[in-house]
């Protein structure tokens, strides 16, 4: 079975902000509690997500008497406001720009004595909150069937026609048609989100490319449940869930081509969680020999198998890069480590932010818990008797690589002694984990090799060799970061993408891709690295190819695209044995 992602599902940029919001003034402890006026957003398990780090909703201005209060994506009514700046409560707006939009158009045109028509939902939050700036009076339209309603708007001044932001344009517009007839003095503005309006848009053509749909967000999210009418309008079938517990094998019995879109207020692992599934149960289709083909390279890529593939292949790098011959025996040294260091701790982290960037990985690591635990272990010992016969030096660089690595994640301060402190682990200091990534890589890879005896000295290709894999490791696992930053800010890991922001690190990740480019080409055309230097250019170009793939969003198949990241460290080497 075939998957097909849309683009624009996930998170609209006013959600994304909210939620970034809400979870960026939790860090900065504000005055407490931390309450939300009515839910954040339309998403369950999200609101869920918030109420276990200690966010929680109020449905009645009543229930709030101190603390920080956060207004809703979808905005609050004057009136609505001044109770709360009356009760002397911390006040973050978190209404989305669009909304703010909307509300100033009817408040200016209130105050001209402008009667003020909105094409939303009655119910919806937005359009209640919307309704509370129309002090001259105006009625909500939530269809475009207008009988009934013409009489009460008045002819004898004029009309400002507006629409819930995430209102379906078709409506909107007939609207409009049909209130021109009638009102001499109109003035239309067109407030549907852009994102909406791109979202229907793209689900219209995705509905015409595949036998269903499945749409995934909340059952009371109004903009996910357009998406699903927009779908069947096509005449495919459309299926709303929020869960993938809603996604049995036999609803798509038959189905060959399946779309996948979801709302504006649905997070990355809920999406990821139904591609999954769905994945799942195409595979359990296939041909016996695919399936089990296709199950050992998923479980070689959870489990890091290949990434310690990729580290054996970026030592064998390092050091056709410093002129030296391939050496076996630094290159299994390397892998064992990364294999070790990586899958240790990716246990220790099982129920952290992986339970959200890649629920499938999480639950396998639940399953296999101990088997894994006792593989890595396995492997850190082997490492480091191996290590012995590179001599005394590389066994002591390799044993305190290894510490340093399970140091990582283990608190090195009491809770019970310092409950007022932050950072109790390597882990918690903020944009930790990329550059010790990076620094434990590179230091494998092109140091460790040079301590088998006293008499090797660092040449200037070993320190282009470092510089060349702390960079490549540097940005895998900041792309990593960009893919993972919806669960590593729920469960407040900082990484450098929540720390300098998404634009800055994608600069960061473009720069560092030229940098290296530069650093082989001249260093190479110095004499100082052999020209194999130059061929490995091709993996730089490799890595921009991938960012483009992220930056147009085609990632159905996370494991897939993390066994390409890894992958261009194994094409890596095999481009230098072929110098070498």
């Amino acid at each position: 079975m075939k998957i097909r992602l849309a683009k624009t599902a996930g998170f609209c940029m006013g959600v994304r902000r909210a939620v970034d919001m809400v979870l960026d003034l939790q860090r900065a402890a504000p005055p407490m509690p931390i309450v939300t006026y009515g839910p954040l957003i339309h998403n369950p398990q999200t609101l869920e997500l918030l109420r276990s780090r200690g966010i929680q909703e109020v449905k009645s201005l009543d229930e709030i008497t101190g603390g920080t209060v956060v207004i809703r994506a979808h905005g609050i009514s004057p009136q609505e406001r001044q109770v709360l700046e009356a009760k002397g409560v911390g006040i973050i707006d978190a209404t989305c720009p669009r909304v703010h939009r909307v509300q100033a158009v009817i408040r200016k045109h209130a105050s001209k004595g402008h009667f003020c028509i909105i094409v939303g939902d009655e119910d919806h939050p937005e359009v209640r909150g919307l309704m509370g700036f129309a002090s001259a009076g105006g009625i909500t339209v939530p269809s475009a069937d207008l009988n009934g309603l013409l009489d009460r708007i008045p002819s004898d001044r004029g009309v400002c026609l507006v629409a819930q932001t995430t209102q379906d344009l078709e409506t909107f517009e007939e609207v409009g048609r049909v209130l021109k007839a009638r009102c001499p003095e109109l003035h239309v503005y067109n407030t549907i989100c852009d994102s909406t309006r791109r979202r229907q848009t793209e689900v219209s053509r995705l509905s015409r490319q595949v036998d269903m749909v499945v749409v995934v967000g909340g059952k009371g999210s109004g903009n996910t449940q357009r998406l699903a009418k927009v779908a069947e309008a096509q005449g495919v079938r459309a299926l709303h869930v929020e869960t993938d517990d809603e996604l049995p094998s036999q609803s798509l019995a038959g189905i060959r081509t399946v779309g996948v879109t979801a709302g504006a207020s649905t997070p990355n692992w809920q999406i990821r969680r139904i591609t999954d599934r769905l994945k799942e149960i195409g595979m359990s289709r296939g041909g016996a020999p695919w399936k089990q083909l296709r199950r050992i390279a998923d479980i070689t890529v959870m489990t890091y198998g290949w990434a310690a593939l990729a580290g054996g292949g970026l030592t064998a790098t390092s050091l056709v890069l410093q002129g030296r011959s391939m050496k076996w025996l630094p290159m299994v040294v390397a892998m064992l480590f990364v294999f070790s260091m990586h899958l240790l701790n990716r246990i220790q982290e099982r129920s952290g932010a992986v339970r959200f960037n890649t629920p499938e990985i999480a639950d396998f690591y639940v399953r296999h818990r101990k088997f894994l635990t006792s593989l890595g272990v396995f492997s850190s010992l082997a490492a480091l008797v191996l290590s012995l016969w590179m001599g005394v030096h590389a066994a002591l660089l390799l044993t305190a690589m290894l510490v340093a690595g399970r140091l990582y994640m283990v608190p090195l301060v009491s809770a019970a002694r310092f409950p007022g402190l932050k950072w109790r682990s390597l882990k918690d200091l903020p944009g930790s984990k990329t550059p010790l990534v990076a620094l434990g890589w590179a230091t494998a890879a092109s140091i460790l090799p040079l301590m088998g005896s006293v008499s090797e000295s660092f040449a200037p290709g070993a320190v282009v060799a470092f510089i060349f894999s702390a960079g490549m490791v540097f940005w895998r696992t900041a792309l990593s970061d960009l893919l993972d930053i919806q669960g590593d800010r729920i469960v407040g890991r900082e990484t450098i993408p929540i720390l300098i922001g998404v634009k800055n690190t994608r600069i960061l990740l473009l720069t560092l891709l030229a940098f290296l480019v530069l650093l082989l080409v001249l260093t190479a055309a110095m004499g100082w690295i052999p020209p194999v230097g130059l061929l490995l250019v091709l993996d730089i170009l490799v890595f921009g190819g991938l960012f483009v793939i992220y930056r147009r969003r085609h990632l159905v198949d996370r494991l897939a695209f993390e066994g390409i990241l890894d992958g261009n460290f194994i094409l890596a080497g095999i481009l230098s044995a072929f110098y070498g």
